[in-house]
């Protein structure tokens, strides 16, 4: 499978009416995407989602 094409479900994922869903349907096909290098993917949303705490 194409890991380009493996991208498009992601705009789809993050329209979604549960955040939660949207959010992790997102960062699924982005890691899928990014291949064999997504443990810096995975760091790089650690990262965001440590700026922005939940309140």
């Amino acid at each position: 499978m194409s890991r380009p094409h493996m991208a498009v479900p992601a705009p789809f994922g993050a329209a979604g009416s549960d955040p939660l869903r949207a959010a992790l349907d997102s960062a699924f096909a982005a890691v899928v995407t990014y291949g064999e290098d997504y443990p810096a993917l995975l760091r790089e949303i650690r990262s965001a989602c440590q700026e922005y705490p939940r309140t």
